[in-house]
This record gives C-alpha cells, sequence and structure tokens, in this order.
C-alpha cells in the first residue's frame, strides 16, 4: 500500500506542475490575411485621409479569426501571411475600453458592412482620442455613411453600461498595421482564472506540509 505522505506529495506536485503547464510558452506565429469579413465602407477622417473601414477575416496559426486595425498611417495587404507579429493582452485605459466595445457590440460587428465599419470607427475612436465623440476632438469622422457613423456613436454613448469582460488581444508588428482580435486561438495569453491561482496555492501549501512532517520524523 502506498504511504499518504507520499501519495500526497505526489498529489501536489502534480497539481502544481499541471496549473504552471497553463502558462504561456514561447511559439512562431503566422498571420493569414483574406480580406473583408463583411465587407467595408469608406469615410473621411480629420486626421486626413478616406480609409475603408471594416472587420478583416483571417487565420492565426491556421484556426479562424476576424481582426480589426487600431492603425489609420499604417499598411498591410490582404492576401498575404506574416511571421513578424507578436500577440499580447495589454492592460491600460484603452484596453478596458475596448474590452467594453467588444461586450457590446461584437455580437453585430460581424453581420454587414455597415455594422462592421461602425465597429471599425468606434475602435479608431477609442485609440485615438478617448472622448467618445466622434464629431470633436482629435480624432473626428467628417464624412461617410451616416448610418454607420450613427451606429458607432450610439456604441461609444452607452459604453460606460458595459465591463470589460473579453481578453483583447493585440497583433503588433513593428513595420505593419496593427490589430486587434480575441477568441480560442489566443488563450495561451490569459491569465490563470483565480480557482487556477487558489489551487496553485493549494498545492504548494500542501507541498511545504509534507515537506516539513518528513524533517519533523528525520529528528
Amino acid at each position: 500500500m502506498q504511504n499518504p505522505i507520499t501519495k500526497l506529495r505526489g498529489f501536489s506536485l502534480a497539481l502544481a506542475l499541471a496549473v504552471f503547464c497553463a502558462a504561456p510558452v514561447a511559439r512562431a506565429d503566422t498571420l493569414g490575411t483574406s480580406g473583408y469579413a463583411a465587407g467595408s465602407l469608406s469615410f473621411n477622417l480629420s486626421m486626413g485621409g478616406s480609409p475603408s473601414a471594416g472587420g478583416f477575416a483571417g487565420t492565426w496559426n491556421a484556426a479562424s479569426i476576424v481582426f480589426w486595425c487600431i492603425e489609420v498611417d499604417q499598411f498591410f495587404h490582404p492576401g498575404y501571411s506574416y511571421t513578424d507579429y507578436t500577440a499580447s493582452i495589454p492592460d491600460n485605459a484603452i484596453f478596458t475600453m475596448l474590452g467594453q466595445l467588444f461586450h457590446e457590440a461584437i455580437g453585430a460587428a460581424t453581420g454587414n458592412a455597415t455594422n462592421s465599419a461602425a465597429f471599425q470607427l468606434a475602435i479608431w475612436e477609442i485609440v485615438y482620442d478617448g472622448d467618445l465623440d466622434l464629431h470633436a476632438g482629435a480624432f473626428q469622422v467628417t464624412g461617410g455613411n451616416a448610418a454607420a457613423i450613427s451606429q458607432a456613436q450610439d456604441w461609444l454613448d452607452h459604453l460606460g453600461n458595459y465591463t470589460d469582460n473579453y481578453n483583447i488581444v493585440l497583433l503588433h508588428s513593428a513595420s505593419r498595421q496593427d490589430f486587434i482580435t480575441f477568441g480560442e486561438p489566443f488563450t495561451h495569453l490569459r491569465v490563470p482564472e483565480p480557482g487556477s491561482l487558489a489551487l496553485l496555492g493549494i498545492a504548494l501549501v500542501g507541498m511545504l506540509g509534507v515537506t516539513r512532517r518528513r524533517r519533523a520524523g528525520l529528528r
């Protein structure tokens, strides 16, 4: 029959390793791009230019994703694959608001070109301005599809009614447009849930207790 102390020590070590093994690991990532996920619309911006707005379809390590740009002054070429993007989950006020936006509107954001473009406008407003007003401040939409502009402003007006419960992922390249996305391909980036941290604590305490008992037995 197995010694109870040995059995407990083995269980505690296995539990600790299970939690630690959930931590992020280094990997070579590939962003595949195709085109707009639900179409796009063009807008005139106070920052200059008339960019097209809408979510993109693509893959991250062969898993399907939809992603939106967060920069209007850099570019990429749809249809190509890139290996110079890194994925991370920033912890700052901008990404908190983006998490609220995803909570509020991601369900509608890929339904049609109007909603997809509106979602992109709301993202740019949060990233470049933060006053949540498309008609004032550093970032303004001065022309374009009225329905999309109105929808974007409505989402921004009600942003405070929602919590940041999305793990919004930044896809960053030093030489190309940065994007935000979310979803299952990025679960390895997530911080362990409180329950997992508690299990880790229990495991470590159990291991410590076993070690102390063994030392006491040797005296």
